[in-house]
């Protein structure tokens, strides 16, 4: 049985020689109908010069035929074709013209012509005579002989070239009988190579349809064996998520019992040296008061933490703005954060107002510049940005956690050393952390998380290792005098969707598999043609190949070639094409860092189809009018 590659093999060389017969065919269909038609034209022109010949030989003949009637009867009505006399003229040259190819036929016409002109001058000077009356001088013009001698030299010369051009008309008739038996016989020869080739055709399909049938089977069976064996790693995954989970735990316990030892150390020695103090009665008790409850306070957050982290905390939600409580922490921000980490806070304009509880706000916004300020130990840039947002149900439905709806997001984004793929997926995870025992309780993004999620909202991180971080905490918009509950996204109008046309073709860039195949196909959705690419690399292999490409969407970033490595070398090979950059990270945290320049077309992840319309139409809309200034 052959395999699948030799039956693909044995397809392609198939399909080869059916196009090869049928590209055979047509060629000689072509060349054989042409030669066809040119034998069928010199056929043709045979008859044309047989007709001229026997027209002219009437001609002459029927001139003499008047010419003796006049004669006998001296009827002038014999005469009344004098004047078609000039016609032999037109005729002699239509000859020629016709005979100009063949030259033992034109020197035949050269010698025909005096003959003719000499046999017409003959019969204009008796009819001149006879006019006059001078009959005798014209019948001793006949007696002469001297006309009946150039009509024997005509009627022989046409004859012979009457008996040339049947010659001719043979010959090219029977050429013409060739070239149609030629193809008649291509077109049968054809017809049998081209259902060989499909009964062959029919028999490997027959093979291929047999073999995937057995490769069916093979591959049920293999699906079998593969739930099987699915099924016991499930159990195996399953004994070792617990495993996790009381190492997690156990890790968890040491966090709280280290910060529980040392507030209950603080308390502890403080009542100590106040109960010696008293007793002596001695002074300075305020400073021992102020540790313990320091001591005491410290411990209620770090259960406040732990409620959180279990989503049973109270919450004191009220309506807050959040570019106002960004704005009154840069103190705190700053203290916590030391003089190596550099502050900016980006405020939104119009940003709508939220309902949530300010003080769990205030720690979330805390704890996430700690973890930034941790992850950034040489020092670095932090960015706190604010800004209104709506999450729609493309995105929604990647993220089941998150509603549809308007949003207000605050953003929080360093540039310090990253997560990787696999601390990425674990960093909500409970109890999870990646300080060593005693240095932390893996509460921080389980508390932040917690709190968001308890408040109706949503929580996003986008990272790159060695590109820093950017947590993304959406709050739901506030709106006084309505219903409890999240806000509906409002329905987008059909205008709200700038559409394209098939003859728009985007180029997409992402290493990211889902993220490409998500924005691909809101791409489509809008009417663009779409060509997907997972590397830069790959992207300039078809720029390289493919001139129709309007604009490009490209990550900005991605291992090996970034974003904007890439476009400008796209740029560079083509100076017509337009870039949108979509990136997870905010707007002001990407260009401050000196990845992208700030004139750049960039669109923040998560974006709405309609944004992501109104994107690409102002990009080719850019486009088209830097085309028609240069024009």
């Amino acid at each position: 049985m052959p395999t699948p590659r030799q039956i693909l093999s044995l397809e392609t060389v198939s399909l080869i020689v059916a196009f090869s017969i049928l590209a055979s065919a047509g060629l000689v269909t072509v060349r054989t109908e042409k030669y066809r038609r040119e034998a069928g034209a010199w056929v043709r022109h045979t008859l044309r010069v047989e007709n001229a010949l026997l027209r002219l030989g009437g001609v002459i003949r029927e001139a003499e035929s008047e010419e003796r009637g006049y004669i006998i009867t001296r009827d002038p009505s014999y005469f009344s074709r004098k004047n078609d006399f000039s016609t032999v003229g037109a005729q002699m040259q239509e000859l020629a013209a016709l005979v100009a190819d063949n030259p033992e036929e034109s020197g035949r016409v050269e010698k025909l012509k005096p003959l003719v002109n000499e046999r017409l001058d003959l019969l204009r000077r008796k009819l001149d005579l006879l006019t006059a009356g001078r009959f005798d001088e014209a019948a001793q013009m006949v007696r002469d002989g001297r006309g009946k001698a150039l009509m024997d030299e005509i009627n022989v010369l046409i004859a012979q070239m009457i008996e040339r051009e049947e010659e001719l008309y043979r010959i090219r008739h029977e050429r013409l009988a060739e070239a149609s038996q030629t193809l008649e016989t291509a077109i049968g020869v054809m017809v049998i190579l081209l259902g060989g080739v499909a009964a062959f055709a029919v028999l490997m399909a027959h093979r291929q349809l047999d073999a995937l049938r057995k490769s069916s089977d093979a591959l049920r069976l293999a699906y079998n064996e593969l739930i099987e064996e699915s099924t016991k790693r499930s159990a195996v995954e399953a004994q070792l998520r617990q495993s996790q989970k009381l190492d997690a735990l156990g890790q968890l316990a040491g966090g709280i019992a280290h910060d529980f030892n040392n507030m209950l150390g603080v308390i502890v020695a403080s009542l100590n040296i106040m109960r010696r103090k008293l007793a002596r009665q001695e002074d300075g008790l305020d400073q021992l008061i102020s540790s313990a409850m320091d001591g005491a306070d410290r411990a209620a957050g770090l259960v406040r933490r732990l409620l959180a982290f279990s989503r049973i905390q109270p919450l004191n939600p009220a309506p807050l703005d959040a570019n106002q409580l960004v704005n009154g922490m840069s103190a705190i921000l700053h203290r916590a954060l030391g003089s190596r980490i550099e502050l900016a806070c980006v405020l939104g304009k119009h940003l709508w107002p939220v309902k949530v509880d300010p003080n769990e706000l205030e720690s979330a916004i805390v704890n996430l510049a700690v973890n930034a300020r941790d992850a950034m130990p040489e020092g670095g840039r932090l960015t706190i940005e604010t800004g209104n947002a709506e999450l729609d149900e493309t995105y929604t439905q990647d993220n089941p956690d998150a509603r549809p709806g308007e949003y207000v997001c605050i953003c929080v984004s360093d540039t310090g050393e990253g997560m990787s793929p696999e601390t990425l997926a674990k960093a909500f995870d409970p109890f999870f952390t990646t300080k060593p025992i005693g240095k932390g309780t893996g509460l921080g993004l389980s508390q932040v998380h917690g709190f968001v999620r308890q408040s109706g909202g949503h929580i996003k991180i986008y990272s790159e290792p060695g590109h820093g971080a950017s947590v993304k905490l959406y709050l739901p918009r506030y709106v006084e005098d309505t219903e409890e509950g999240q806000p509906k996204a409002p329905e987008p109008k059909q205008d709200e969707f700038p559409r394209g046309g098939p003859e728009e073709v985007v180029l997409i860039v992402e290493d990211d598999e889902t993220a490409r195949r998500v924005t691909a196909q809101g791409v489509r959705e809008l009417g663009y043609t779409v060509i997907e690419a997972a590397s830069g690399k790959e992207a300039i292999g078809i720029l390289r190949d493919r001139a129709d490409i309007a604009l490009m969407i490209t990550d900005v970033i991605m291992p090996e070639m970034d974003g904007a490595r890439l476009a400008r070398e796209a740029v560079f090979r083509r100076h017509a094409l337009h870039v949108l950059f979509i990136t997870g990270y905010s707007k002001h945290a990407i260009l401050r860092n000196g990845i992208l320049d700030p004139d750049v077309n960039l669109l923040t992840k998560p974006f709405t189809l309609v944004q992501l319309a109104r994107k690409i139409r102002e990009a080719l809309d850019a486009r088209a009018d830097l085309s028609r200034g240069k024009s």
